[in-house]
């Protein structure tokens, strides 16, 4: 069943951002003021989070199944966005209970669906009670039991380090049912309305960034459970969590993203203001740079997680490869720039208040955390390391170069509910990567200007630079435990990068002379500027700040002043 129509996700994201305010107002709860004193007093943004919940997100968190509006990933990781630009606390508690939402609206019944929706109307949170002090990312290796019994399950054991653990009104949990990694079970509990030690919160985790969140643990201690309270089949929890966290990485970029996007908003308001030598520093070429870096390295995470968003529903067997690709490279992104940005601010990056209320030093240290949700850098360069080796001698498939396109058009596709879909554990061919030589065509048949001759160069660089790792992928791959091993992390680090140029390229092509694209983004300037970041990593030597920088700049000031987003799919 293709979903019916809705809202675009820019549209629900605005109305969202003009509901919660000004956030430089120092009396909203929604501000940067309010979200500093309480990550400084470690104190859960309650207010905040009943806001959104006010404003209707519980809505767009529930299935049409259920009565409401969630229809496409895409929805999720704009409003997450928006939410994060305020404060990541709030963000990713929320995000905690669409994780522990996701597997029972994938494979849970119907009493599931309707138990969990009735949780989140009520504005409860939820938790997903996956990982294990002794045992981080190894799933399978999870001491949390669930025993048969004549009268139904028992649950015993600790899950550690678990958000929302110690308010959580219940809780998706994984438990061994047998022996072998076939003998994972995932139930739908809720929390006993009594205190009987069957289900004990351990003391919240004390962290350095997001400092207000409700970490901690879960004790089991005999807790029943039923047949019905099993999400699927006994046995089967390796398989709904493998399909659930392919969805999950994709949201996480949006926490990052929205992150910097109040960090670069902070950090041009201090470069406009700021004067030296008689002018403001965002005149001087080394702060110029920094800023259009920074935005380059938005525009890229945003090509590349809009791409990973839409693959889910439209395109999921390339969902194995973009999934991990952008779960690894945009949180990294996020946290490079807003080192490179707090250069820039220079002390006032380290205070906790004066410029902004000090939102800047509490963005910066709560992003750093997003890059180890739904697995840290090692785990997706694994995941992009095993898939290399296929991928590296498949590199046709122009037939699906229209239907890759419309992923990335402005207006988002016809989207499938995700229980129709056949999730896979590989992707054969990366069909996101052919945007790069899709992007060169175009530009060697119209070319003729400078900025398309800078533009075909690079993109030819980018060619050669795929060809050159799949060259040292063939070299390598025959080498015993060559997936895990450091050299192949860095060839998989590598192919991010070459992934996210294909997604950028192929939101050019989607995009250029669209009408809702505004003028930055109809010509080849913002595309030539995201390329040079990428090639730039990857070693390319650097260009001198040029048009398509300052370009950039004048944009950023523009949207600015016209107090939105830096993020082009959410301003429109």
């Amino acid at each position: 069943m293709v979903a019916s129509a809705r809202p675009a996700a820019a549209a629900v994201s605005a109305s969202l951002e003009r509901a919660l305010g000004d956030p430089l107002d120092k009396d909203n709860i929604a501000g940067f003021r309010h979200s500093v004193e309480a990550d400084r007093a470690e104190r859960f943004p309650r207010e905040l989070c009943d806001a959104v919940f006010e404003w209707g997100l519980a809505e767009y968190l529930l299935p049409e199944q259920e009565g409401g509006e969630f229809r496409a990933i895409e929805d999720c990781f704009e409003l997450a966005r928006v939410l994060s630009r305020r404060d990541l606390t709030a963000a990713v508690a929320i995000g905690a209970t669409v994780l522990a939402s996701l597997p029972v609206w994938l494979r849970g019944s119907a009493r599931q669906r309707r138990a969990a929706a009735a949780r989140i109307r009520e504005h409860g949170f939820l938790a997903f009670a996956l990982s294990e002090r002794e045992h981080g990312a190894d799933i399978t290796a999870g001491e949390v039991t669930a025993r048969e019994t004549p009268d139904g399950w028992l649950v015993d054991g600790t899950k550690w380090l678990i958000n929302n653990a110690g308010h959580a009104h219940g809780a998706t949990v994984a438990a061994r049912t047998g022996d072998g990694i076939r003998a994972l079970t995932l139930f739908s509990l809720s929390r006993p309305s009594a205190d009987d030690g069957r289900w004990t919160p351990l003391p919240k985790i004390r962290t350095h960034g997001l400092r207000g969140s409700a970490f901690g643990g879960i004790t089991f201690t005999g807790l029943p459970a039923a047949d019905a309270d099993i999400i699927g089949r006994p046995g089967q929890g390796l398989a709904i969590l493998m399909e659930t966290l392919q969805i999950t990485r994709v949201l996480v970029g949006g926490f990052a993203l929205g992150a910097l996007d109040t960090c670069l908003h902070a950090v041009l308001a201090f470069a406009r203001e700021r004067t030296l030598y008689g002018r403001p520093i965002l005149a001087l070429d080394a702060v110029a740079v920094r800023l259009a870096d920074a935005y380059a390295d938005l525009l890229i995470g945003e090509a590349l997680g809009l791409g990973a968003c839409r693959a889910v529903q439209a395109a999921p067997d390339q969902l194995p490869l973009t999934s991990a690709c952008a779960k690894y490279l945009v949180p990294q992104l996020a946290a490079e720039s807003m080192d490179s940005l707090a250069v820039v601010l220079g002390a006032r990056s380290y205070l906790a208040e004066e410029h902004w209320h000090g939102i800047f030093e509490k963005m910066r240290r709560d992003c750093a955390v997003t890059g180890l949700f739904d697995g840290s850098a090692p785990v997706n360069l694994n995941i992009i390391a095993e898939q290399l080796p296929g991928l590296a001698s498949a590199r046709d498939g122009a037939d699906r170069d229209a239907e890759l396109l419309e992923i990335f058009t402005p207006e988002p596709p016809p989207a499938a509910w995700l229980t129709e879909i056949e999730f896979e554990l590989a992707t054969d061919a990366d069909g996101i990567l052919r945007g790069v030589s899709a992007a060169r065509r175009v530009v060697g048949a119209e070319g003729g200007t400078e900025c398309d001759e800078a533009l075909g160069e690079l993109l030819r660089w980018c060619e050669a630079e795929t060809a050159r790792l799949d060259a040292e992928v063939a070299e390598e791959r025959g080498r015993p435990g060559w997936p895990r091993s450091g050299a192949a992390y860095d060839l998989a680090a590598r192919y991010s990068l070459l992934h996210a140029a294909g997604a950028c390229a192929w939101k050019w092509l989607a995009w250029r002379g669209h009408p809702s694209a505004g003028e930055f983004l109809t010509g080849g300037t913002w595309l030539r500027l995201c390329l040079v970041r990428i090639t730039e990593r990857l070693g390319r030597p650097r260009d001198d700040l040029d048009a398509s920088h300052h370009a950039a700049l004048r944009h950023l000031e523009q949207v600015h002043d016209e107090h939105q987003f830096f993020a082009d799919i959410t301003r429109r």
